[in-house]
């Protein structure tokens, strides 16, 4: 979708279409398809899939943020030298008197589209990039990937284009690729230790399901399929963590017909092994997505809504009990256990759980309005990167 076209659907509805419009079309579109080949007569149903094509990790560049899910187009090779980065054109947030210690910095901005076609076509998703925070220099850096996941402690990333994915150790590091990671990847989630990689994935010759990754060595578990995947995942959303780091969960959504976004009818936590522990009765059309919706404390949740919805939900983790809702659209992820920090076209803005904004910090326009945003806890981090913490 190129830039201009974004921008006007924002202006149109007020509302950010999500960063990769085109393909969750293509993905719904082929879901349908597929429903009206079976019922019509047996067949192997073949999803598109990309084709890994090697990339360089070149990730140094000009410096300029969350079930963002990874597309699943295939790579784009870098044809231009990268830059030396630069210092970010990101204002550095100003407390206001008498707010506490900083709690959180964007360090990925990742899924962003550029500003103007260098070849006259019409700008595609397959074209984006991703700006990571260089935690030791405080830079931001350019990297040819449109998946960027920061790890807990911001030092490494999970990137991925197309069929390729991999972690890189900050923000200028060399690509280590993660074999389980393909076209058929809907989500990416680190544990909340830092230490294991949730890779959803869609079904191929079987319901979908998910694959734990060692971290450090690489090493994947076995895929584990989960049966009702299919017929329970109309939004086509990823696993993502419990706080426990022992389990995980996933939002339950079903179709209600060809222009349906997905209903919600529970959230549902499975052991590692693909067990079913519970199933909390949450419903509407508001979903968690992945751990960056699940609050420090591990206790409740934010339900973002759909896409062209408003509306947010805050959901005990407990009980399922709904606790606080107030209007709202764009989620980034929890601030702290009482604050949530969501988006608007050019900045973020840090709300209390009565929905009441106690602070707003400006970002790029170019980014914010298309790119998806990943906080890292500011506890620890180098003097250089902690000055963008807010």
């Amino acid at each position: 979708m190129s830039t201009e076209l974004r921008r006007a659907l924002w202006e149109l509805t007020d509302v950010p279409p999500p960063p990769d419009l085109a393909g969750n079309a293509i993905r719904l579109a082929e879901r349908r398809r597929r429903r009206r080949i079976a019922v019509g007569a047996a067949a192997v149903v073949v999803l598109a899939v990309a084709i890994a094509v090697p990339l360089r990790p070149e990730g140094k560049s000009v410096p300029v943020p969350i079930a963002p899910t990874p597309s699943i187009s295939s790579p784009v090779e870098p044809t231009e030298a990268p830059a030396e980065p630069t210092e970010a054109p990101v204002e550095v947030p100003e407390p206001p008197a008498g707010a506490g210690p900083p709690k959180v910095a964007a360090f990925a901005y990742a899924g962003v589209l550029p500003q103007t076609s260098t070849n006259g076509e019409p700008i595609t998703s397959d074209q984006a990039f991703s700006y990571v925070l260089d935690r030791y220099t405080g830079a931001y850096v350019k990297i040819p990937y449109r998946v960027a996941v920061p790890s807990p402690d911001g030092k490494r990333f999970f990137v991925g284009n197309g069929g390729l994915g991999g972690i890189i150790d900050g923000a200028r590091g060399s690509l280590r690729q993660v074999d389980a990671y393909s076209g058929y990847t809907v989500g990416v989630d680190w544990s909340p230790d830092g230490r294991r990689i949730l890779l959803s994935n869609a079904g191929v010759n079987g319901p979908g399901g998910f694959t734990v990754v060692d971290a450090t060595t690489l090493e994947a578990g076995p895929f584990v399929r989960v049966p009702d995947l299919d017929e329970r995942n109309a939004r086509g959303l990823g696993f993502f963590w419990a706080a426990d780091g022992r389990s995980v969960g996933l939002t339950l959504t079903v179709s209600e017909g060809e222009a349906s976004t997905g209903k919600t009818v529970g959230i549902r936590f499975y052991d590692l092994r693909g067990k079913k522990l519970r199933t909390l009765g949450f419903t509407g059309t508001e979903a968690v997505r992945t751990s960056a919706d699940v609050s420090p404390d591990g206790k409740r949740a934010v339900a973002a809504p759909a896409w062209g919805d408003d509306g947010i939900r805050i959901v005990d983790l407990r009980t399922g009990e709904v606790t606080a809702e107030f209007p709202g659209k764009e989620v980034v992820g929890w601030y702290d256990d009482a604050h949530l920090v969501l988006r608007d076209p050019v900045m973020l803005r840090l709300f209390d759980l009565r929905g009441r904004e106690v602070r707003r910090i400006r970002g790029p326009e170019d980014l914010l309005s298309g790119a998806a945003v990943h906080l890292v806890r500011a506890k620890g981090l180098p003097a250089a990167s902690a000055r963008y913490a807010f």
